[in-house]
């Protein structure tokens, strides 16, 4: 097994150092430090929820929370056009975000029972995902920065790049007042260096960051001459709550494609669509289920492109038959690595930061330790076998009494 482990570590070395990285983390990047799956509508939201499930899915049926979200903003769309009252459907959205804003603040969620003896954790609930940046951003600076893409609404990634003091990019702009104005995503770092030619360096520590899917930092408001998209983004603190007038913008439904024509998503979408379809491109999904659609397409165009790798690690110990990462597999395509329970132990967010994404800096000394014992090696046995490995010869003292 460890030599297995350390196998894939150098392989996945390899592709780090590709001049086009991206990077595609879901759900389950943050499972671990407590923020809840919302595939089906949680216990403590769907008493709440009853009627509108009702309404829109019928008696009994369990959708997902971001089915039922859709609805209700498409249905209080149509209403709002026919002037129709949309009070139900206002105060409904309201319960719907409220409830996530509460349970996916991952500064106040309780780590999963799984992860509660882990040290690390109880010393910083980041730790992994700060270990995660710290290797992503060991890349050699000459190369392009690295794009994180997430599908996830928390602010797990967003605290740990505070915590290391990384420079992120993240389309919003401005220090009180910061709005969305995606054409930051073409600037860059650079300072002035030391000599008196006026020579730039180029900014270590600087990081691409997508949050496709929308964030609860995210506030949809009115549009201005200074916030042309009406999209702001806030602190986090025990004084905001989402309400009718203060909406957070988050994806409506992941199964419908069309939401990906408004602002902000379309910019989000096609920055992922022209990261990965680059020349000598890799993309590392790590948590995500493939499971929506629109994600997926991109992903799929990708493949039409030679040099494009894909590199999922993915965490169920079983996947079903008709899922889409076993599509995947019967694709019988090298260029898509799937890392699973069946090659690698530990694979879930936390076990692949421990055991198998590569420490870059680590990796090289190893390889050059590794390739030295082997030269020595190599240089030991060609002299055993010059003094001693020669059938007939005689022992240097015999050959010297008898001449």
């Amino acid at each position: 097994m460890e030599n297995s482990i350390q196998k894939e570590k150098l392989r996945i070395k390899k592709y780090l150092e590709l001049e086009n990285v991206s990077v595609l983390t879901g759900a389950g990047t943050s499972f671990h430090i407590g923020a809840p799956v919302i595939r089906s509508i949680p216990d403590g939201l769907k008493s709440k929820c009853e009627k509108d499930i009702e309404t829109y899915f019928g008696k009994g049926k369990n959708p997902s929370y971001e089915d039922l979200f859709n609805c209700l903003q498409a249905d209080r769309f149509i209403k709002e056009k026919k002037g129709e009252d949309v009070k139900d459907i206002n105060t409904s959205i309201t319960n719907m975000q409220q409830w996530l804003f509460k349970n996916c603040n991952t500064d106040k969620t309780t780590i999963n029972e799984h992860y509660t003896d882990d040290e690390k954790l109880k010393r910083n609930r980041y730790h992994y995902h700060e270990a995660f940046l710290k290797k992503l951003l060991q890349r050699p600076n000459n190369l392009k920065r690295v794009n994180l893409f997430t599908t996830n609404y928390d602010m797990a990634f967003d605290y740990a790049l505070d915590n290391l003091g990384v420079h992120y990019i993240n389309g919003f702009m401005g220090v009180h007042n910061r709005c969305f104005r995606p054409e930051v995503y073409d600037y860059d770092l650079y300072y002035p260096g030391q000599s008196v030619t006026g020579k730039v360096h180029r900014a270590e520590k600087v990081l691409k960051y997508f949050k496709i899917h929308g964030s609860l930092s995210w506030v949809n408001t009115e549009p201005s001459v200074s916030n042309t998209y009406g999209i702001k983004e806030i602190p986090l603190n025990d004084k905001f709550t989402p309400d009718e007038n203060n909406e957070i913008m988050i994806y409506p439904c992941a199964s419908k494609k069309s939401f990906t024509l408004d602002l902000p998503y379309s910019e989000l979408f096609r920055q992922f669509s022209q990261a990965i379809n680059q020349p000598q491109s890799v993309l590392f999904c790590v948590g995500y289920s493939f499971y929506d659609e629109h994600i997926n397409d991109i992903i799929q165009q990708a493949l039409s492109i030679p040099s494009f790798t894909l590199i999922i690690i993915n965490y169920s110990p079983t996947i079903a038959p008709d899922s889409p990462i076993e599509e995947l597999k019967k694709l019988e395509d090298s260029r898509i690595i799937i890392l699973d329970q069946e090659d690698l132990e530990q694979t879930s967010f936390v076990g692949f930061v421990k055991n198998v994404l590569p420490d870059l800096y680590e990796e090289e000394e190893q390889i050059q330790i590794t390739e030295t014992m082997q030269k020595l090696y190599t240089e030991e046995h060609k002299k055993e076998t010059t003094v001693t490995g020669l059938e007939g010869s005689k022992p240097i003292e015999e050959e010297t009494k008898e001449d």
